[in-house]
């Protein structure tokens, strides 16, 4: 799908956060001499240049990424275990998110996410590719990541007030 991709807009950076970030400099070297693909690998801190398409990144750094990538494919989904991260994440921090038929644990988010328009279920690489195609119309992210993040945030007022509740209970404060 990353190639795919590329066809359209050749500067695309694939971020991957690998489940085992022991197999990280495993993944990049399989990147590199099989799939013949440009990659930095954050833990030995390599940092993309203008010949990158491919960044292994570090779990720690979810926040970050999820901040600076307009689209998240939620891997795991498509194929595999299931998805492994909670999509409220990439929703709350502003990026469109695409993800497969494999939602894990998260189905209920990942269905309201989908009722609302709020994120996009792709059925495979194709697809997916696809997907990725539309939403580099920087409208058509920013239209679904906003979306996505007014689903994150209902409730927040409500969170807010229970807080404030708990605070004055525990040490008589607000």
């Amino acid at each position: 799908a990353h190639r795919e991709a590329l066809q359209l807009a050749h500067r695309l950076l694939l971020i991957l956060v690998p489940r085992n970030a022991a197999a990280a400099p495993m993944l990049a070297e399989e990147l590199e001499a099989i799939e013949g693909w440009g990659v930095a690998l954050r833990r030995t801190d390599h940092y993309p240049d203008a010949e990158t398409q491919v960044y292994i990144a570090d779990a720690s750094e979810y926040g970050l990424w999820y901040r600076l990538a307009p689209v998240t494919f939620m891997g795991g989904s498509l194929a595999g275990e299931g998805c492994a991260r909670n999509p409220m994440e990439p929703a709350a921090l502003g990026s469109a998110i695409v993800y497969g038929p494999k939602p894990g644990p998260y189905g209920a988010a990942f269905g309201r996410l989908g009722a609302n328009r709020a994120a996009r279920m792709v059925g495979n690489g194709a697809e997916l590719a696809m997907a990725l195609a539309d939403l580099l119309s920087p409208d058509r992210a920013a239209h679904q990541a906003q979306a996505a993040w007014m689903i994150a945030s209902e409730g927040a007022e409500a969170t807010t007030c229970a807080l404030q509740a708990i605070r004055a209970l525990t040490d008589g404060g607000p």
